[in-house]
């Protein structure tokens, strides 16, 4: 930055000398400050370790309080992720230093300060030089950077120096002051020897604010101790900074009375409360030894089962015109193998050559009833093929599709050409790890238009693809009445049934050793219903069972799982050739993916779009009579809910549910 710029500027208002600049700045914060006080502020020295959600606005508040020197730490750069809370956040910025943005931004308001910045953070060997000459410390460093939190309180300490932290939980601040001659850090937290890290994140949170007043609105299954993520809002970090900045003008100005750990303070706007307090013993107290408890127990709880995690990202990306390299390769694979399947089956195959990813058909991975023609499989692939396509773009990589149906005999399906042009990215690939089926009961919760249109639109890329929705009480119950009679069907005829129980992984190790099929508390059906999935295994306890009426039970719990959605949705398209189902599961993956971007839930019904495929396809013939009966009935109320299939050129790739739910502890894997 330019600094003559700036003073020309401020010449420009008449103004020449920094005394006359921090006079006229400054000059509405006499009469909460004094002159003196003022003045003695601008000879003050800051030091704020870390430039993000807090520390950045820390920087800036005391900036407009006067503060004339700094010490700031931060080794970050920034990134779309930060614009919800980081001060210095802006688009333009984005890939830039955060200690650079923010020396920038400061400057910008007082060009005479004076900023010493510590590009790489702070160590252990770098701690006396970033506390030398300080007047007060103000924690900005990230809830996990832990360790370096301990050693940077007790050497500012030792240096008689106060630390204030304050840390934005929800929508509140809570906030300690350490000072010298008062509780330890490792003393008020109770840190111990030999303690896990998850234990120290947990120890530091509950002690930060012992009366946690976020926790009752808070949704704790966003927290994750392991993978170090929680949510933050910018409110908050706000008013942390408030916080701070007031004790820290006391510290610096011997104004008030300063009251350190254990004493404690939380404001939460959101519950207009405030919380402040004396912990004795700090984290040692027995009430805080409870809560530690219970809170570990509520994690452990909601802590993920099976499930496969996203791969580490290669870097960096190709560069235009260049080779791609095999770990993107590998990654783009990965991507189509994590793309949903007909019973987790996984029927495609991929091979990699220079910049080139062809897709197979794996006919021998699921030869069921329900897979008529490999109809089902071919959508599988076709949606890997989306996958595929979607997570190159965030490498700036075209995907050119070049579809191969029908055209050899060996069962490939298409080819991909890939080409590093600096392709915009398709946001849909920051959930291509985190879509999966969710098999619960969702909120009784309506959606507005904005969602059918955001998947309508995700799909209109896709010739022939179509998508009709059924939100309205009336009509999903209507369609759950049809989809109890079908999914009966598929309790009452043997070779589903085997095929389903040959699917079901019926303990984690069979889950972990196949890494395909379902997990079976995948299958949400609660302790009672696992007992009556291991019991019905064999086909002669299942056939008992239906006539004695337990398999409508299966039945039952699709029926509720359609009326208590916030709606459902047929997807189709403009033909019932090879092509057209590849083309058919691209659409499913750009309508799942978008419906996961909405932090929704999806589940597929596709008993009985496969079941009438077959029907029209081949005719009356597969099924048994009864069912044949039943298929009869039901037709004509399932075309007039959705009146696109009195077409019946069109193919019909899957019905689904959707709406708002909890998240599936246990998901399915992929080999």
């Amino acid at each position: 930055m330019e600094l003559d710029s700036l003073y020309k500027k401020i010449e420009s208002f008449g103004i020449t000398t920094k005394e006359g600049y921090f006079a006229e700045a400054f000059s509405r914060n006499i009469g909460l400050l004094t002159k003196q006080e003022q003045e003695k502020l601008a000879r003050s020295k800051v030091a704020i370790p870390g430039m993000g959600g807090v520390g950045g606005v820390h920087l800036i508040t005391m900036v407009r309080s006067g503060v004339g020197n700094f010490h700031i730490a931060d080794f970050d750069t920034y990134e779309p992720a930060n614009i919800n809370r980081q001060f210095g956040a802006r688009v333009p910025d984005f890939g830039r230093p955060k200690i650079e943005v923010m020396a920038e931004q400061a400057l910008s308001i007082n060009p005479y300060i004076n900023i010493t910045m510590f590009k790489q953070g702070i160590s252990e060997s770098n701690l006396d030089e970033f506390l030398d000459g300080v007047d007060v410390v103000i924690d900005g460093l990230d809830f996990f950077c832990f360790e370096i939190r301990r050693l940077l309180f007790k050497r500012a300490v030792e240096k008689g120096l106060h630390v204030i932290t304050a840390g934005p939980m929800g929508f509140s601040g809570a906030m300690l002051i350490f000072s010298p001659g008062g509780m330890g850090f490792d003393e008020y937290f109770n840190i111990r020897p030999g303690m896990p890290d998850q234990e120290k994140y947990l120890s530091f949170a509950l002690g930060l604010s012992p009366k946690a007043t976020h926790v009752k609105y808070m949704d704790l299954k966003k927290v994750s101790l392991d993978s170090k993520a929680g949510p933050s809002l910018n409110a908050s970090c706000q008013i942390c900074s408030g916080m701070a900045a007031a004790e820290a003008l006391k510290v610096m100005l011997g104004k008030g009375k300063v009251k350190p750990a254990p004493h404690y303070f939380q404001y939460d706007p959101y519950l207009q409360v405030l919380k402040k307090g004396y912990l004795f013993m700090g984290n040692k107290n027995p009430v805080q030894k409870i809560k530690m408890k219970v809170v570990k127990f509520l994690l452990q709880r909601n802590k993920p089962g099976l499930r496969e995690d996203a791969p580490e990202r290669p870097s960096p990306a190709p560069e235009k015109d260049e080779d791609i390299s095999d770990p993107v390769l590998e990654y783009l694979i990965r991507a189509g193998v994590q793309a949903p399947s007909g019973d987790n089956c996984q029927p495609s195959k991929f091979t990699k050559d220079k910049n080139r990813i062809d897709l197979y058909l794996d006919q021998d991975c699921d030869r069921s009833f329900f897979n008529f023609r490999q109809i089902a499989s071919i959508i599988a692939c076709g949606a890997g093929l989306e996958n595929i396509k979607i997570a190159a773009s965030s490498f700036g990589i075209t995907a050119r599709v070049d579809d191969e149906t029908g055209k050899t005999d060996n069962d490939l399906l298409a080819s991909v050409r890939l080409i590093p042009d600096q392709a915009k990215k398709d946001l849909l690939s920051d959930f291509i790890w985190q879509r999966h089926t969710n098999r619960k009961f969702y909120k009784k919760k309506a959606i507005d238009d904005s969602v059918r249109q955001s998947v309508e639109s995700s799909i209109k890329e896709i010739p022939g693809a179509r998508l009709d929705f059924i939100t309205q009480k009336d009509r999903l119950k209507a369609l759950a009445k049809i989809i109890y009679r079908i999914d009966r069907i598929r309790t009452e005829y043997r070779p589903l049934h085997e095929h389903l129980m040959k699917m079901i992984r019926f303990t984690d190790q069979e889950a972990l050793k196949t890494r395909d099929g379902f997990p079976l508390k995948n299958l949400e059906a609660g302790p009672a219903g696992e007992v009556f999935l291991k019991m019905t295994r064999p086909w002669a306890v299942m056939n008992v069972a239906n006539t004695l009426g337990l398999g409508r039970m299966v039945a039952l719990h699709s029926y509720q799982g359609i009326v208590r959605s916030s709606g459902a949705a047929l997807l189709t398209v403009n033909g019932v050739d090879q092509k057209d189902f590849l083309a058919g599961g691209r659409a499913l993956s750009r309508a799942w993916l978008t419906i996961t971007s909405l932090d929704m839930a999806f589940q597929p019904m596709t008993a009985i779009t496969l079941f009438y495929l077959r029907w029209i396809l081949e005719g009356k013939s597969g099924f048994l009579k009864k069912h044949q009966k039943v298929l009869e009935e039901v037709e004509t109320e399932y075309n007039r809910l959705f009146p696109v299939l009195r077409d019946k050129n069109r193919g019909q790739i899957m019905l689904f549910r959707f709406g708002f739910a909890d998240d599936m502890k246990v998901r399915t894997l992929r080999r």
